[in-house]
């Protein structure tokens, strides 16, 4: 008797895996991919012009006017969109500016899901088996899901006590507009030691720096920006916990074999939050004192270096030579040590 040819069995057949692939896109998407962007346009009302756009924003490729590449998900997503537009929540320049912070960040959340997904199939010695495959799929992603969901409202309800603090009492405590401490803690010869050590080793220094500057950074109430890499850029309201958060970084990141050393540099001032990030001439002056601090030391700027002296904390407070860095000619800063 011959097999059908939805019979087989062979984990090499492609027709297998793209039917894993089927399974799994029903999955994520909640059905398969139906529509053109055509029809998109038909049941929602929104121009292909304004579609594309949002879809480009969000990161996604283009897809071809015949191609049928959109699923009902897909609808309900641009359906919310133009409802948020329509209680005028955001404007269309605001709704690509949104579309494209999610895009990107969600982006690479998902690449590292995709890949913790592939290394628990290929650690189980089932990265040839398709069904293996969508099994590990079924079971990780309804988990992730709920633990993402329960990070970001975790997050937003943090945010929002601070935004609601800050309204109840407009005198108090950081008052001043959007005055912030701005830090950068980067290692010191990190393209010199990532060409030393193997991938393994790189990926455990990275994997100890980040972990460390999470832990610091979130015990002194302060955020993490971004992290860039061998760099953090981090925020902070208060100058008390910002200057002890440089120097518990150098205290707690630095390894046992000494590979790894920071330098970090911090100054004061207003700066404009815009979909997660920070921008203002106190982010660029804070990351070229970074660049000019000698490793295992913290460099801050005239107005951190005046608001730190107005506290009660002990610290030793040297100027070093002004700075004549591109863009700001007279950088006037000072190294900032704990007292033995």
């Amino acid at each position: 008797m011959t097999s059908g040819p939805d019979d087989s069995s062979d984990d090499t057949d492609p027709r297998r895996w793209a039917r894993a692939q089927e399974r799994i896109e029903d999955l994520l998407l909640g059905g398969p991919r139906t529509m053109t962007r055509g029809e998109v346009h038909e049941r929602t009302g929104l121009s292909p012009e304004h579609t594309a756009r949002l879809w480009s924003a969000l990161g996604f490729p283009a897809t071809p006017d015949d191609v049928r590449g959109f699923a009902e998900a897909d609808l309900e997503a641009l359906e919310l969109s133009g409802r948020l537009l329509d209680t005028d929540t955001f404007d269309a320049v605001e709704e690509l500016a949104v579309a494209r912070a999610l895009g990107q960040g969600l982006g690479r959340l998902a690449e590292w899901q995709a890949n913790l997904v592939r290394r628990t199939i290929v650690d189980a010695g089932q990265a040839d088996d398709p069904d293996a495959v969508v099994a590990a799929v079924e079971t990780l992603v309804p988990t992730l899901e709920r633990l993402q969901s329960y990070v970001w409202r975790r997050h937003l309800a943090v945010t929002a006590g601070r935004i609601l603090s800050g309204l109840a009492d407009p005198e108090g405590e950081g008052a001043a507009g959007n005055r912030t401490v701005v830090g950068f803690a980067d290692i010191v010869g990190f393209t010199r030691l990532s060409r030393q050590i193997d991938e393994t080793e790189l990926r455990s220094l990275l994997e100890r720096f980040e972990t460390v500057c999470t832990e610091v950074v979130a015990r002194r109430r302060g955020r993490i920006v971004k992290t860039l890499g061998d760099e953090i850029l981090f925020v902070c309201d208060r100058v008390e916990d910002a200057v002890d958060i440089a120097f518990r970084l150098h205290e707690e990141v630095p390894d046992d074999g000494g590979q790894i050393t920071l330098r970090v540099g911090m100054a004061l001032g207003e700066v404009l939050p815009r979909y997660g990030d920070v921008y203002g001439p106190v982010v660029n002056i804070a990351a070229r004192l970074t660049s000019e601090a000698r490793p295992g030391s913290v460099l801050v700027d005239e107005d951190l270096t005046e608001a730190l002296r107005a506290t009660d904390l002990d610290l030793e407070i040297r100027a070093v030579p002004p700075l004549s860095v591109r863009g700001y000619r007279h950088l006037r800063p000072h190294v900032v040590r704990e007292r033995p």
